[in-house]
């Protein structure tokens, strides 16, 4: 089986602005592209985008990645145009400091620069104490407060601003990786499922506000309850200095689907994705999970009486930051393990 990716599309989602709870511009891109060839595409009060192939055929899959990313919210500004903000999901400071943010300002988007003291500046104590959120500031260039005023107020939503870009050996760097990517390989899986033959209904679904508590996938596994589940997430990368195997696991940039086991995992979706990944030689790995996998597999599993689902993760480095990275390599890998699963789908899912 021949995957092709819509890298355009992959471009075009990650450049837009889409924070948990505000992906209205990251659903628009991803509805445009699942209108070209879905047979139903809708998005529902919670926000959650849904992309539908074959409405009525058995059984019925649904597909998750959720579209929203980490960001910024304006909390205060002060009388010097200074704007202060929370965080919309994780954090770590220290990787702000110095970055450019993208603000959805009032009159049109608004560009700041994270802003500290500089390091000749800081007092000896303070160069060895890890920064916080609060002691950080925004300058966008203001004159003063009223004058900041009138592009942004409190409530606004901002992004780190880095352009996408590739390095070498196919992989692709940018911000919203966690878990844009997530939301773009359903999609490009929900594709070639249509370009080859698959019969069951398959959904797949663009959820929202996973990074501040799993929400939408609550909310769009309730509304489709379907007979079984794959969601694409992303997962710590291993081969990056620092990174303890005997803690983490091993899942190296270029390895293929990182597959998670655990008790939030189906056994007989979990040994049908490995059978169809052995049988086709696509490339995979195995992460163990324990209570948690962090990710929208945990909600949809325990939703209405229990929906049996599986964990397909990229190998991402720098999570978390404005410089997340990935392999192309690796989704392509995703995308055709959850094209052969759409083609040969578990029905007994009894334990």
């Amino acid at each position: 089986m021949d995957v092709k990716l819509n890298e355009e599309f992959l471009k075009r989602l990650l450049e837009a602005i889409g924070p948990s709870g505000f992906e209205d511009d990251a659903a628009q891109v991803w509805m445009e592209a699942a209108q070209t060839f879905a047979d139903r595409v809708e998005r529902d009060t919670h926000g959650n985008t849904y992309a539908t192939i074959n409405p009525g055929g058995s059984p019925r899959l649904l597909l998750a990645g959720h579209l929203d990313e980490i960001g910024l919210i304006v909390n205060y500004i002060d009388e010097k145009g200074y704007v202060y903000v929370k965080g919309l999901g994780g954090w770590d400071p220290q990787v702000l400091i110095g970055q450019r943010v993208r603000f959805k300002g009032l009159q049109g988007d608004v560009i700041g620069v994270v802003g500290r003291k500089a390091i000749h500046l800081l007092k000896s104590e303070e160069r060895k104490k890890a920064v916080e959120l609060k002691d950080l500031w925004i300058d966008i260039g203001a004159k003063d407060g009223d004058e900041a005023k009138q592009y942004l107020e409190v409530g606004t939503i901002g992004v780190i601003e880095q352009p996408v870009v590739q390095v070498l050996n196919g992989r692709v760097v940018s911000r919203a990786l966690d878990n844009r990517i997530g939301a773009f390989t359903v999609l490009e899986a929900l594709r070639h499922m249509k370009a080859n033959g698959v019969t069951a209904e398959v959904t797949a679904v663009a959820t929202v506000q996973e990074e501040i508590g799993l929400k939408g996938a609550f909310t769009s596994a309730y509304r489709l309850n379907p007979d079984t589940a794959l969601v694409v997430d992303v997962t710590h990368c291993t081969d990056q200095p620092g990174i303890s195997k005997k803690e983490s696991g091993e899942s190296p940039l270029g390895s293929g689907a990182n597959l998670t086991v655990g008790p939030q995992i189906h056994p007989k979706v979990l040994r049908r994705l490995r059978d169809l990944a052995e049988e086709h030689a696509v490339p995979y790995t195995l992460t163990a999970s324990t209570r948690y996998t962090g990710t929208d597999t945990d909600a949809i599993f325990i939703t209405r009486e229990g929906i049996p689902a599986a964990l397909l993760s990229i190998p991402n480095r720098y999570m978390h930051s404005p410089s997340e990275m990935v392999d192309l390599h690796d989704v392509e890998a995703v995308v055709k393990l959850m094209t052969l699963y759409a083609l040969n789908p578990v029905t007994d899912l009894v334990r």
